[in-house]
């Protein structure tokens, strides 16, 4: 049972650290095929009309991998406002450059961003910033109580009190404004900095885009970043002129400072460089594996495997257990008192070289020690540890799930021995009667999840049924969590999904019910993890969901093109595309989404997360591990 903790009136303090880059999530239009010849052009005649590309001729239909690729380009598509985000982006590039450079930037710069009539509010508000938060290590000052309002994107663009009486006019403006921002990182040489338009709107005479700007510096004993939102007017783009700038309002700003330069200091050298495998089989990389690797091992280009810490050998350090891709064997890291490690794995044997997507150590037969279980495509593999670290794998539950994903230990039944959930994503082809997760926001015809039984002697017996845990569970799941959210002193469970509603099972005595739905935490995304922890200490646990931002997704799913089949705005499609969310517990059975009002919402391409006091406060912040493929754009399709 989770002890109550103590109540405050503290409101939650939640900060977020971003421990790779962002990603798009690209978003496909309706076939263009379907839609008339007379519809509008976002780009108003006068202007410049959008020009459609033509396309080789050809004899005979086209092929549907022939339609596809006419869409990459937008002007061949319905998706007009994509074509001005494409043409903006190359402008806020150069305002990038502009932030950038510890050279004051120059009018003659400035003048081909912006029209003649450009003004702009100031876009650091130093004399409203209020400290929200303040300790040994970090500051954050927030504008909390802005002077004008932005106003709705596509109706005035930025507001027309901007207009009236703007802080910066023209090019000598635009200039004072980047100089004021370039104060707001001071001491620092290294400035980098990221625009990128995530809504877009058009009218007759302008279009506005929303942009989220954000800049970092370090110096020799400070790190400082600026986090904000514009929204832009623009010119539409004119006989091969670019759109040009009429105006910037602020919308969002704060400033970070951290009284050091670095928080965190990458330690993997240090830790696994002397061993062999980690030189020879993790430095090269999945690109260098794919290539040498029969795909039949179940080698993959997405790498979703996990690991595992626990203490294997009773020494009282923490070790780590690295799965990975079919072909390659998964990795056992015994730490040293330095904080080295050594790799152990085919001596403590288990260095398996099935495909693992998830792996637990934990105490299954209640002898003191770490156990080792691992799940791969087909099997789940139950390794009984001798206490000094050396593993016996069990018979192999095979067919557990059709597709793993994770895996998620608790003691559902309060018979004092660990249990195990398992997740699955999609199922076998021909039982699923539908290729894909259909429908995209909604799906329920993945493969289905198990909660496994512990019997004792390493005997497990599936009970999904029996429990009530068979209930709405083939939604391409990836990730569950254990937790008493209801402080009734057994184990409830949450299970986060790729393609749409999520699930909250109550556990009443053993048998689950989904409440999801009542409780308000179906979060209809692509939920990737789910992480529990109680942040503002009321004694309730809150919920952590890791989804997807991305910044084309939202500007896509608000055009008024994009619509389901009754015509009707697909409500549910723009909710996958704004981030990651944020559930308060009421206390009550219910929760609330803060996810906006935290500031934890735009996580990226969000895969992980988990709440973890990372200054010592006592208070509970979160780490978010986001990012995708990275590998070169060759150009090959």
């Amino acid at each position: 049972m989770v002890a109550r903790r103590a109540a405050s009136n503290r409101a939650p303090s939640i900060r977020i650290l971003l421990l790779s880059g962002t990603v798009l999530l690209s978003a496909c239009g309706a076939d263009p095929d379907r839609q008339s010849s007379t519809r509008p052009s976002a780009f108003p005649p006068s202007l410049g009309a959008a020009q459609t590309v033509p396309m080789p001729l050809r004899q005979g239909p086209r092929s549907p991998t022939e339609r596809l690729a006419e869409k990459v380009d937008p002007k061949n598509d319905i998706w007009d406002t994509e074509s001005l985000a494409e043409s903006t982006a190359l402008q806020l590039e150069i305002l990038r450059g502009l932030i950038e450079s510890r050279e004051s930037p120059v009018i003659e710069h400035a003048s081909g961003l912006i029209a003649d009539s450009f003004v702009s509010q100031t876009l650091r508000p130093v004399e409203e910033l209020d400290t929200v938060f303040a300790d040994d290590l970090w500051v954050v000052r927030r504008w909390t109580e802005p002077s004008t309002s932005a106003g709705p994107i596509g109706s005035a663009g930025p507001a027309e009190s901007t207009a009236s009486t703007p802080d910066h006019l023209g090019a000598p403006g635009l200039v004072d404004a980047l100089r004021q921002l370039q104060d707001g990182l001071p001491g620092g040489s290294d400035i980098r900095a990221a625009l990128k338009a995530y809504q877009i709107e058009t009218s007759d005479s302008f279009f506005s885009t929303r942009v989220l700007v954000q800049a970092s510096s370090r110096s020799a004993g400070n790190s400082s970043q600026w986090n904000a939102s514009w929204l832009c007017r623009w010119t539409y783009p004119d006989d091969g002129k670019p759109p040009q700038l009429l105006a910037i309002a602020l919308e969002r700003y704060e400033e970070v400072s951290v009284r050091q330069r670095t928080i965190f200091t990458d330690a993997t050298e240090y830790t696994l460089g002397r061993n062999a495998a980690y030189r020879q089989q993790v430095l090269p990389g999945i690109g260098h594996w794919l290539g040498r690797i029969s795909r039949l091992s179940g080698v993959s280009l997405f790498g979703h495997h996990g690991l595992a810490i626990g203490d294997v050998n009773g020494d009282g350090l923490e070790d780590l257990y690295v799965a990975d891709a079919g072909g390659l064997p998964n990795r056992l890291y015994v730490q040293n008192p330095d904080g080295t490690a050594t790799e152990v794995s085919a001596s403590a044997r288990v260095d398996w070289l099935e495909s693992t997507s998830s792996a637990l150590l934990i105490d299954l037969d209640n002898d003191g020690d770490q156990d080792l279980v691992a799940v791969t495509r087909r099997m789940l593999l139950l390794a009984e540890n001798d206490g000094s670290g050396r593993f016996t794998l069990h018979k192999p539950m095979r067919n557990v799930v059709a597709s793993a994903t994770s895996l998620a230990a608790a003691d559902y039944d309060g018979d004092g021995d660990l249990d195990i959930y398992v997740c699955g994503y999609d199922g076998e082809a021909e039982h699923q009667g539908l290729p894909g997760p259909v429908p995209y926001h909604d799906a329920n015809n993945g493969g289905a999840n198990a909660l496994l039984e512990n019997r004792g002697g390493f005997e497990f017996v599936d009970v999904t049924t029996r429990t009530g845990l068979d209930a709405n569970n083939t939604r391409y799941s990836f990730a569950a969590a254990w937790e008493d959210y209801d402080n009734d002193g057994d184990m409830d469970l949450y299970v986060a999904n790729d393609f749409g509603r999520n699930n909250l099972y109550r556990n009443s005595g053993g048998h689950f019910d989904d409440v999801a739905a009542e409780a308000g935490v179906e979060d209809v995304a692509s939920g990737m993890s789910v992480a529990w922890g109680d942040p503002d200490r009321n004694g309730w646990m809150d919920i952590y969901i890791g989804n997807m931002y991305s910044a084309a997704g939202n500007r896509v799913a608000y055009q008024r093109a994009f619509v389901d089949a009754t015509g009707n705005a697909a409500s549910d499609l723009q909710r996958m595309a704004r981030g990651n969310t944020f559930f308060a517990n009421e206390g009550t059975g219910s929760f609330r989404d803060l996810s906006e009002a935290a500031g934890v919402a735009m996580g990226r391409w969000a895969w992980s997360s988990r709440f973890a006091d990372l200054n010592n406060d006592g208070w509970q912040d979160l780490v978010v591990a986001n990012g995708y493929l990275s590998n070169d754009d060759t150009g090959d399709l």
